[in-house]
């Protein structure tokens, strides 16, 4: 998979590298399309897409994986089409982030801790991204248009 012209990756200041626009990016523009073979949670890494209960999209070890977490995101992922997405229009030199919460069910009990204290800056932050499991209700009901299919689906058996 080779890395998109419209970003780049650099260093971000407290995050490790993200993915950042090396152009401007309109709203509704696929990014790029996430690649990978599915495996369980055993079969996995850390950086891997939850795409159902124990069904991952393996890390390809490439570029995607430094697409980082933000409670505030710009982007989104298309579950139809495993694409990201961007959410609003996105300037040239901005970081390119997308919300874990709405792929990931629980980060905390998975076979390796995945949760972590998030640094997105937003005045919406959670704190410590954990998993949609962990969100308040008016939390989950924020980002259900933007829910893997799975997430809905317990959302909708929650509500």
């Amino acid at each position: 998979m080779k890395i998109p012209k419209i970003i780049e990756i650099k260093k971000t200041k407290e995050k490790g590298k993200g993915l950042f626009a090396s152009e401007d990016i309109k709203k509704e523009t696929v990014i790029f399309h996430f690649e990978g073979k599915i495996g369980n949670d055993a079969e996995t890494n850390p950086e891997s897409l939850q795409i159902n209960e124990d069904k991952f999209l393996e890390s390809t070890m490439l570029f995607d994986d430094n697409l980082n977490h933000s409670c505030d995101p710009n982007c989104y992922i298309d579950w139809d089409k495993l694409n990201l997405v961007a959410l609003k229009d996105i300037k040239k030199g901005e970081e390119l982030t997308f919300n874990y919460c709405t792929s990931d069910w629980d980060d905390a009990n998975l076979l390796e801790d995945c949760s972590f204290e998030c640094k997105c800056g937003s005045k919406n932050c959670i704190g410590k991204m954990k998993g949609f499991r962990y969100l308040t209700f008016e939390q989950k009901k924020k980002i259900e248009k933007y829910l893997s299919p799975f997430l809905k689906k317990k959302f909708n058996q929650n509500k």
